[in-house]
């Protein structure tokens, strides 16, 4: 790779002496006999520079320290080494403290300053890479939670959760399953002053009963057998920060009732511990369930419902929002090729208008996981709504499982069973759980128990 060093000095025999050394080196020299000189090339060639080498004093009222402070200011990292015939501990340590990468002194040992400059070349593409790898992993983390909208319904409830973000208020997001409640609640962050504080998401669904006190609000060491040491919970781990409850409906009552002290006095006690803890951490809720009407039945707290329901945002159903449909369809088609490695191939206007006929039960995740498949086939493919899934079943379409007598004890037919069904509903978990006739807890509990093994 051809690397362009400048070299800074107003000794003219020490300009040419250093650029056919360098230049020897498979090194581009570029060279200035001052400081006013030497900022016009490095405005110039700022992200075509790889490093400079530079003498202390220059003339013309700036020297190398004046060089170093200049270059600090610029968008790009570029390694500065220092040189000077008056070389001296303070002027060394100011230079490394301003920035410099290293302090050489004449008379010049060009192997140790070919050294050094290798050094500083290495050490500034890993600090470019890692600022490249930091900034890609936030522009995909970014996309990855970006709200793709031009309906009205969208556009009103993401000026209301603007406005609620600038609060620290509980927050209850509502909506079928597949609407994008987590995006709405990353948004919510982004739009509040805890953004870059952490986002600990918990679902409520996914993890067992007994276990969920100790998931939740943390536990000491000796707690209960397996507790070897100290664990936070996700309480604690959102500190500062925003933790996202997704399908709380499921929350069984009796931690119901330490979720609402906590939203109460923001204070909570990790099992085995005998003094509650202080924790600042926004709550964002989340569920798929009518919670009002829940509470009425018995299986929500009333209290804890009141609490939670002071701000509701009710996100649209796809339905309710199908002017955003052909948006989402061209961002999941760039999304996935970008994933897939594949060229985007976008579906033809008749089949778009088709698409937005549909009613997409499940809804945006249904559309990506549609186009997700458009996308690894190369064609378009049935959408497999709830009720084409079920229908599917009811005709025959699912796939047959048999067994003889004593061949398989019932645990290997349920996990069977469970793999079966899954790879069906294409990893769909709700619809799942939906044709087995079970909650979507015991789904997980089920699927969390086979890992075990």
């Amino acid at each position: 790779m051809n690397r362009i060093a400048l070299v800074i000095d107003d000794e003219k025999p020490i300009l040419d002496s250093l650029k056919f050394v360098l230049g020897n080196s498979g090194y581009t020299v570029m060279t200035a006999q001052s400081a006013t000189e030497a900022l016009k090339i490095i405005k110039e060639l700022e992200h075509e520079l790889s490093v400079i080498v530079t003498d202390l004093s220059l003339p013309g009222g700036y020297d190398g320290f004046d060089i170093i402070e200049a270059v600090k200011d610029l968008e790009t990292k570029i390694p500065i080494i220092m040189i000077t015939a008056y070389g001296n501990i303070e002027n060394a340590v100011k230079a490394m403290q301003i920035g410099a990468f290293t302090f050489l002194t004449k008379p010049i040992d060009t192997k140790v300053l070919l050294q050094q400059m290798k050094k500083a070349v290495e050490l500034c593409d890993i600090m470019k890479e890692n600022v490249r790898l930091k900034k890609e992993n936030l522009d995909i983390a970014a996309d990855k939670y970006r709200i793709v909208f031009q309906s009205e319904a969208m556009e009103k409830l993401l000026k209301k959760a603007s406005e609620i973000a600038k609060t620290d208020a509980t927050v209850l997001i509502t909506g079928e399953s597949g609407t994008g409640k987590e995006f709405i609640a990353h948004y919510i962050l982004r739009e509040s002053n805890r953004v870059g504080a952490p986002f600990v998401p918990f679902n409520a669904a996914a993890v067992n009963e007994s276990l969920m006190e100790s998931e939740l609000f943390g536990y000491i060491k000796g707690a209960f057998t397996g507790a070897d040491k100290n664990s936070p919970g996700y309480i604690g781990a959102a500190e500062g920060g925003t933790l996202f409850i997704d399908e709380i409906g499921d929350m069984p009552l009796s931690l119901q009732t330490k979720l609402l002290r906590f939203l109460e006095s923001r204070e909570y006690t990790p099992v085995g511990r005998s003094t509650p803890l202080h924790a600042n951490v926004r709550i964002i809720a989340a569920t798929n369930k009518n919670l009002e009407k829940e509470a009425e039945k018995g299986n929500f707290r009333k209290d804890l419902y009141y609490r939670l329901s002071t701000f509701i945002l009710h996100i649209p159903s796809l339905r309710e929002r199908r002017e955003d449909i052909p948006l989402l369809i061209n961002h999941f088609v760039e999304k996935a090729s970008r994933e897939f490695k594949k060229e985007a191939v976008y579906p033809n206007q008749e089949s778009v208008k088709e698409l937005v006929k549909r009613d997409w039960n499940g809804n945006v995740r249904e559309l990506e996981n549609y186009v997700r498949r458009f996308i690894l086939m190369g064609s378009a493919v049935a959408a497999d709504d709830d009720d084409a899934a079920q229908n599917s079943a009811n005709s025959g379409n699912a796939a047959v499982l048999s067994f003889k007598i004593g061949e398989k004890t019932m645990d290997a037919i349920e996990t069977e069973m469970i793999e079966a069904t899954l790879k069906f509903t294409k990893g769909d978990k709700n619809l799942a759980a939906k044709l087995l006739g079970i909650s979507l807890r015991t789904l997980y509990r089920k699927l969390s128990k086979e890992e075990d093994f």
